[in-house]
């Protein structure tokens, strides 16, 4: 008898994932612009002291996706191995490293952020220039997103052709996957290329296109099983 659990697992998850992502997408739009980013260090943590409510729960909402998706992946990958194994191993683990990498950077900064904000606001000048020197970016461990945006959005690419190719889930769904994995590619690229409006456009419709991609390929998981 075959065992569907984890179908039913990371169909549950990839719902989930899909969620969170709307949450935290929810969440830094409702962030005073001096915690968005390309924010001066000498606002941000100030303005993170005063009113750390909506990055709090920005960082729980995308450590939760990054510990979901874990799941989530294992199970889509599941779907399409039959097609290409070699490649939906190889990208799969590349997307497990990049949501371990997400995971990590998020629940950090849920550690350190707060501590460090409210010891920049107690502290004199010499407290805020070394605060200031280390730069938030220094808690992220994948600060371009070679792996959290790079590697996922390889695995994106690769699933979803494969998808389309033995007709797994429908062409549309497939469509918004590979639009998902240049999204993903574009913010590397504005990462690395130091273009700021790139990885806000990139990362604004991302946040659109994520959520639709998971909670649909959840709910066929979901319903495959049933």
């Amino acid at each position: 008898m075959k065992d569907n659990s984890l179908s039913r697992l990371g169909g549950t998850c990839s719902i989930l994932v899909g969620v969170f992502y709307a949450l935290g997408a929810i969440a830094y739009l409702l962030q005073p612009p001096e915690l968005q980013a390309g924010a001066d260090l000498a606002q941000f943590w100030p303005a993170l002291a005063q009113n750390p409510t909506m990055n709090t729960l920005l960082h729980w909402a995308f450590a939760l996706v990054a510990v979901f998706a874990i799941a989530a992946v294992a199970a889509i990958s599941e779907v399409v191995r039959p097609a290409n194994e070699g490649w939906v191993r190889w990208t799969s683990g590349l997307a497990y490293l990049g949501y371990a990498a997400l995971a990590i950077t998020h629940f950090r900064a849920l550690a350190v952020y707060r501590t460090l904000a409210a010891a920049y606001v107690a502290g004199d000048a010499s407290v805020q220039t070394g605060i200031g020197a280390l730069g938030y970016l220094l808690f992220d461990l994948d600060p371009q997103g070679w792996l959290g945006f790079g590697g996922v959005g390889l695995w994106f690419l690769v699933v979803n052709l494969l998808a389309l190719r033995i007709a797994t889930w429908p062409r549309t769904l497939a469509y918004v996957g590979i639009i998902g994995a240049i999204l993903y590619w574009l913010m590397v690229a504005g990462a690395v290329l130091e273009i700021s409006l790139l990885v806000a456009i990139a990362a604004g419709v991302g946040l659109i296109v994520a959520p639709i991609w998971f909670i649909w390929t959840g709910l066929r998981l979901r319903r495959a099983n049933s």
